[in-house]
């Protein structure tokens, strides 16, 4: 039985959210060391945390006009080296603190690419039936990554030194692009790939896009949701060692046991996901309404982890969170493409803006709410608000159904159809 070349996408986007993913929670694992050593506290490094997404949703939608009207392909090429030189750069922000939230920004900025150009090569290669789980896939690399970077992060610095561990996270980012030139394409080679190409040219109605009430409803569920998770993904290896006693090379550890559950959450929400549509269950609770419903029962988890006494429960209290809450990740990354396939990169990179606006708060409030309070608990209670947020306007508000985007040439074309004789 033969290697179907869809595959071989699925893996090289995998590997890309898996680089992606190292290169942007490096400084997280980072911070515990380097905060003390620049004499930055918890709210400055806060801001340098936000700089990231502040980079990262500004560059957002213009990703995904990209990812829909050019090549897929190069784009994650070119991106990837954005961010890799970047995060090559990273350890000379320590001689100044502007110098260290302007190459963080690029970073950002850099990585705003990669999820819509991959949602965009998604929907070309891989069957619908087959959304969910291909999707997950794909996004799996972001736990697989951090699955990684916990432990080999914190023997680089306990070897090294932590300006090592953006050095070497830098070479995967050149050897992941040698692969994506070798093995990449932007869709399957057919004769409908010529009549995609000229649709393509159409353009992207980014003003209707903008305008229709679903497009907003999934930006603002994404934006509830991500302002939960970033806060997670952001402070949680501070918070083991800061408030929960652990050593560096303990929370190397014990901190893959949230970012296992978070793997198995994403890939078994894309499997459940498939499973279900292809058992004929309506699209509205297969592909939305109970991953909603895995993210609103993640929410109390969340407050119990850092309202529970033992620093050990602690752990697999957030394990359950990211399990249950990234099992709803799946309803972000496959509505977009039942929406509109030819606009999939567009929808997604707008719910991806709204998102990362919601992620680009919330370590900074985390970081003023521990530097003016010294309670560890205050930014958890708010991510997990919203995160209850989230779940409840995207099962209320968002639909899943097929949705048709004029062009302004369209209208103006009707128009003339319509217009009397001699008028």
């Amino acid at each position: 039985m033969s290697w179907p070349p869809r595959y071989t996408i699925l893996l090289l986007l995998f590997l890309l959210s898996l680089v992606n993913y190292i290169d942007r929670v490096n400084i997280s694992i980072t911070a515990p060391v380097m905060m003390p050593e620049l004499g930055w506290d918890t709210a400055w490094f806060g801001v340098v945390f936000s700089s990231f997404v502040c980079g990262y949703a500004l560059f957002m939608i213009p990703s995904g006009l990209l990812a829909d009207t050019w090549s897929p392909k190069i784009l994650l090429a070119f991106a990837c080296f954005g961010w890799s030189l970047f995060t090559l750069l990273t350890p000379l922000g320590r001689h100044a603190f502007l110098l260290m939230l302007g190459i963080r920004f690029l970073v950002g900025a850099c990585e705003a690419t990669s999820l819509p150009a991959a949602t965009v090569i998604t929907s070309r290669w891989v069957p619908r039936h087959e959304l969910g789980l291909a999707q997950m896939i794909s996004l799996s690399g972001i736990y697989a990554g951090q699955l990684i970077a916990y432990p080999i992060s914190t023997w680089i610095i306990a070897t090294f030194s932590w300006r090592a561990v953006f050095y070497f996270n830098a070479i995967v980012g050149f050897l992941w692009i040698g692969l994506w030139l070798w093995g990449g394409a932007d869709r399957p080679a057919s004769p409908q790939a010529s009549v995609d190409r000229r649709a393509e040219k159409a353009g992207v109605p980014l003003r209707a896009l903008l305008s229709t009430p679903a497009v907003i409803a999934l930006a603002v569920a994404y934006f509830f949701w991500a302002y939960g998770i970033a806060m997670v993904v952001a402070w949680l290896p501070t918070y083991l060692v800061k408030a929960r006693g652990f050593t560096m090379q303990q929370m190397g550890w014990v901190g893959m046991l949230p970012v296992t559950g978070g793997l198995i959450g994403v890939l078994g929400g894309g499997a459940l996901s498939d499973w279900l549509t292809k058992q004929g269950v309506p699209l509205s609770w297969a592909r939305k309404g109970i991953p909603a419903c895995a993210i609103a029962i993640s929410s109390p988890f969340l407050v119990l982890a850092t309202t529970i006494a033992s620093p050990t429960s602690a752990v697999w209290a957030f394990a359950l969170f990211q399990l249950l809450t990234t099992m709803g990740l799946v309803a972000f990354w496959s509505i977009p493409v039942e929406m509109n396939a030819r606009l999939a990169g567009s929808i997604a990179s707008i719910m991806n803006f709204g998102g990362n606006f919601g992620g680009f708060f919330s370590p900074m409030v985390a970081g003023f709410l521990v530097a003016r309070s010294g309670d560890w608990s205050l930014p958890f209670y708010s991510a997990a608000a919203g995160c209850l947020i989230g779940a409840i306007v995207l099962g209320v508000l968002v639909p899943v159904r097929p949705l048709e985007f004029a062009q302004k040439s369209d209208l103006i074309e009707e128009a003339k159809i319509r217009r009397p004789a001699g008028a």
